[in-house]
């Protein structure tokens, strides 16, 4: 495995990058909201997959290293964003674990980076089908194949879709795997790609210092209150009822099928909003409140990085404005992390 430095301290660099992945966790919601993406989930995942897989190349790929960075990433994010839901909690931790158990097992780092890549996006898929199914239960499926079975009555199409609720599944599944396919073979090659930006700007040493407020990164979009986030929700217990509300009284009791979905979801949602939900924060709190006294430093080091690489982030992304948004995310995100590493602190 080629290094990137020997000059560079390691610890130093790796204490940036993951100050840089807590960052992005906690803190840069704006600037991936303003690329206006579809699927911004993708976007956070894919720049985490990508900072873990330098972390392994400095750390030397060394599983201790990579689960005190995750450690010290998933506090930074209870501290920064205490309201984050808890589902976002699992998904650095299953990265941090994955990318563990990936690096200490299979050779080099392209390899690992992809097998990362594709896991961890499509666990986030895979998270996220696995919630609908607790809250609604298979009748949000079911509700999805009745209208797949109209609309092809509808379009008079020969084979009707019996199964819309498997090729919607299917169609985000791939779309997640291609994604991670793409994702794994950058961070599989952004190691030599950072080489070759660290000796450019090493001999053109540039000037990052500037005014705390001469560029300003993209406002932090507002927290959304409940009923506005408790939307989409909303809209897809709507369309169970609507669908099932529709169908004639000897469909299946449809009368019941809507009484009991809407049961079953608000007795879900009411025992993990006042019971589950809690037990997990008190718990995250308390794990923080333990692994604090362990990491106080490192994440004492980390925290004091943020407003150093938040102007960082500010002038990388000035200076990336004339990219194409979807592929200023990558440009963006690689000035950043050279800057991260040669900036003062």
């Amino acid at each position: 495995m080629g290094e990137i430095d020997k000059s560079e301290n390691r610890q130093q660099v790796i204490t940036r990058l993951t100050a840089l992945w807590g960052l992005t966790e906690a803190g840069l919601g704006g600037v991936i909201h303003a690329l206006k993406i579809p699927f911004t989930g993708i976007v956070v995942g894919s720049t985490a997959i990508i900072l873990i897989t330098l972390i392994a190349f400095f750390a030397e790929r060394r599983i201790s290293v990579l689960l005190k960075s995750m450690i010290v990433v998933l506090i930074i994010k209870a501290s920064v964003s205490p309201h984050t839901p808890i589902p976002a909690y699992f998904a650095v931790l299953f990265q941090g674990l994955l990318a563990s158990f990936l690096f200490r097992w299979l050779p080099g780092i392209r390899l690992p980076a992809m097998m990362l890549g594709i896991l961890a996006l499509l666990e986030g898929v895979g998270q996220k089908f696995i919630v609908m199914t607790l809250i609604y239960g298979k009748s949000v499926w079911e509700a999805i194949d009745v209208i797949g079975q109209k609309l092809s009555a509808q379009w008079g199409l020969s084979s009707k879709m019996e199964n819309a609720s498997f090729w919607l599944i299917s169609i985000f599944t791939v779309y997640y795997l291609i994604g991670g396919v793409i994702v794994g073979w950058l961070a599989g090659r952004i190691p030599s790609r950072v080489q070759r930006m660290l000796e450019q700007y090493r001999e053109a040493k540039p000037d990052l210092k500037i005014p705390d407020d001469a560029i300003r990164l993209p406002e932090k979009a507002r927290r959304k209150w409940p009923l506005r986030r408790m939307l989409p929700g909303l809209l897809i217990l709507l369309m169970i009822v609507f669908v099932f509300g529709g169908m004639q009284a000897g469909e299946g009791s449809a009368r019941a099928k809507c009484i009991y979905v809407l049961v079953r979801t608000t007795a879900v949602l009411a025992v993990w909003f006042f019971l589950v939900g809690p037990l997990i924060r008190k718990l995250i709190a308390r794990l923080q409140k333990r692994e604090a006294m362990i990491y106080g430093e490192e994440i004492a080091r980390a925290m004091n990085l943020m407003p150093r690489l938040r102007q960082m982030a500010a002038l990388a992304w000035a200076q990336t404005a004339f990219e194409k948004k979807h592929v200023r995310w990558y440009r963006f995100l690689l000035r950043l992390i050279v800057y991260s590493i040669v900036c003062d602190d």
